[in-house]
């Protein structure tokens, strides 16, 4: 797998497919941004509804932000401050980023 073929429309609506399955996270986007002429995958989770943010704001929910470039690496590149940190790791398939996502909540 390679960073193009993440970034495909199919791959990102496995990825959505995938995460709607996870009980523990209740909001969620998964979008593609090219800087560059290079995509990157962007994961957006929350573990609050929407109805329970503060103002409407995803930012005053626990949320995470996480970020795939072109190292095929998951890195978290934003969160609340009341939720835990995610080590950067290597992932090889969908499946595989919606895992490490998947424990990563289930751990807060």
């Amino acid at each position: 797998m390679d960073i193009v073929t993440l970034a495909q429309e199919s791959s990102l609506s496995e990825i959505k497919e995938l995460l709607s399955g996870v009980s523990v996270i209740k909001e969620y986007s998964v979008s593609i941004m090219t800087l560059g002429g290079i995509p990157s995958v962007f994961v957006n989770v929350s573990l609050d509804n929407k109805e329970s943010w503060s103002n409407g704001i995803y930012q005053n929910s626990r949320y995470s932000q996480f970020a795939i470039h072109n190292d095929l690496k998951l890195d978290q590149i934003s969160k609340h401050y009341l939720v835990g940190k995610h080590r950067k790791c290597k992932i090889k398939s969908t499946q595989d980023i919606v895992t490490k996502i998947q424990k990563w909540a289930e751990m807060q």
